[in-house]
């Protein structure tokens, strides 16, 4: 049987980067080949929760912040960690300057956090002595973004340019890491949303918000997808009642993906947010048709604080029987947005599943 391994998704609820990442290396170890910063930056009396660890959170605070840039027609609206309060409670922000202008006026701090982080990163794989480990990099893409901050036609005119901004960003960071040590992990909450209310044959204008910004991304590094159904302030996004077509998406993705880019891994949702993973075979039966590539990983994104270590194996061997073959496993998306206590809770129910 191939060893099981376990993906830490990104965000993590603890002080700071570095307490993130050591605390991923003592819980998991061996069973790790990926570590995420934990996506924490900043906590303010604003943001005491981290200005990181809300996904776009960082990118709309930025944006709302420049009203050189944009007209903010109307501000977030606030939760007690700084977040949005839910999903339509973001800014509603009108662009000052077309799409082709507007790139040069972006600064979504990707690079300048992962750069932060990375000395550190490298300080504790070596004292781990874990020349394999990867620094993983969790990247939006441009349409995530600006859905939740545009009225719709606008969303859809500048995701381009947002997506130009990120992959610089991105390539910013490969430039300045060492050969070997970095994978960057897209993350397609809303491309996935999409999906799901777009007709099947559409799917593919989906698809295609991602596809671009992979192309922008320099093939220096392998790029692992996560597929979200979200997670903002532990809520999901969607919640679709089967996953038909969460595993059309992916396998549209699959299809299309760009020649001269590794395809690492593909991560599966199987849990909304506060909401455990079913225990039923037939909600799973669905990625038998999830067609992953020879050396491609399959991630199962079941693992959750609400479930105990019997019923996380019941799912897992549902999951594998199913796909027949060996699953890595990993939460449905970041720990960020639960508390410290659950977070180690999952990680040490991944451990169980991976022993």
């Amino acid at each position: 049987m191939t060893q099981r391994s376990v993906l830490l998704v990104g965000s993590m609820p603890f002080r700071d980067e570095s307490t993130a990442m050591a605390i991923a290396l003592e819980e998991l170890g061996d069973h790790l080949w990926a570590v995420p910063d934990g996506e924490i930056g900043e906590r303010t009396d604003a943001c005491p929760g981290g200005t990181r660890s809300a996904w776009v959170q960082t990118i709309m605070d930025r944006c709302e912040a420049d009203t050189e840039t944009w007209k903010v027609v109307r501000p977030a609206r606030r939760n007690a960690a700084g977040y949005a309060a839910d999903y339509r409670s973001g800014p509603r922000l009108e662009p000052r300057r077309r799409p082709r202008d507007i790139v040069e006026h972006l600064d979504f701090g990707w690079a300048t956090a992962a750069l932060d982080s990375y000395p550190e990163f490298c300080r504790l794989r070596d004292g781990a002595n874990r020349p394999d480990l990867r620094f993983q990099i969790g990247l939006p893409t441009g349409l995530g973004a600006t859905f939740g901050m545009m009225s719709p036609s606008n969303a859809l005119r500048y995701a381009g340019a947002f997506n130009r901004r990120l992959a610089l960003e991105a390539n910013a960071i490969l430039t300045h890491t060492e050969p070997g040590d970095a994978i960057i992990q897209i993350e397609v909450p809303g491309e996935l949303a999409m999906a799901h209310r777009l007709p099947k044959p559409l799917v593919g204008l989906a698809v295609r918000s991602v596809v671009t910004l992979i192309e922008q991304i320099e093939p220096l590094a392998p790029i692992g997808v996560h597929l979200c159904f979200g997670d903002l302030n532990n809520e999901a996004l969607i919640s679709p009642a089967a996953l038909d077509r969460t595993v059309h998406f992916a396998n549209t993705l699959i299809g299309r993906w760009p020649a001269g880019h590794e395809l690492a891994y593909v991560h599966a949702p199987l849990a909304e947010a506060a909401e455990p993973p079913p225990l039923e075979r037939s909600y799973y039966e669905p990625l038998g048709g999830l067609r992953v590539p020879d050396g491609v990983r399959f991630v199962a994104g079941f693992v959750h604080p609400g479930r105990s270590d019997e019923e996380h194996r019941t799912i897992l061997e549902h999951i594998e029987s199913i796909r027949g073959e060996t699953v890595d496993v990993a939460s449905s998306c970041g720990l960020g947005r639960i508390d410290e206590a659950a977070a180690l809770r999952a990680m040490r129910a991944a451990r169980h599943l991976v022993v």
